[in-house]
């Protein structure tokens, strides 16, 4: 294997190699602002595939309920007046 792919490699596995960096580089791929790194092993990839599909899930639901809550409130407004 060539040094720069050995580096990149060692560099994007480092990316997710703490908890919090895993969380970090997560939210970053679920809102579009980083792209999936290369060169991590199978496991690394599965985890924070794994890892950015929940935060996707979580914006999903969280953009339902803001869409039916200002539903429901616009209804209420409306009732009332």
């Amino acid at each position: 294997m060539s040094d720069s792919i050995l580096k990149s490699t060692t560099q994007n596995a480092d990316l997710i190699s703490t908890p919090e960096k895993l969380d970090r580089v997560a939210k970053l791929i679920a809102e579009g602002e980083f792209p999936f790194p290369n060169g991590l092993s199978p496991d690394q990839q599965v985890l924070l595939a794994t890892e950015v599909r929940k935060r996707q899930q979580q914006r999903l639901i969280k953009f339902i309920a803001r869409s039916v809550a200002r539903e429901l409130w616009q209804k209420i407004k409306r009732h009332n007046e």
